[in-house]
């Protein structure tokens, strides 16, 4: 029996655990490794601007 591919998923979108339920989902197997990169990429993206937006709110409530 010939093996096929699936298609390239959606990028995951969402919270946190909206993205580990959407991972979840797919099945890592076979998951290709750009597009595993791809939403590493966006996790740390979207977790370095919520510590930016921390350490701001920090420097707003030691100013005041």
């Amino acid at each position: 029996m010939e093996r096929t591919t699936n298609a390239i998923p959606a990028d995951l979108t969402g919270t946190v655990d909206d993205r580990r339920t959407q991972l979840h989902g797919l099945g890592g197997d076979e998951l290709d490794a750009v597009w595993l990169r791809r939403q590493l990429d966006s996790a740390l993206l979207a977790w370095a601007d919520c510590e930016t937006e921390l350490e701001i709110q920090k420097e707003r409530h030691a100013d005041y």
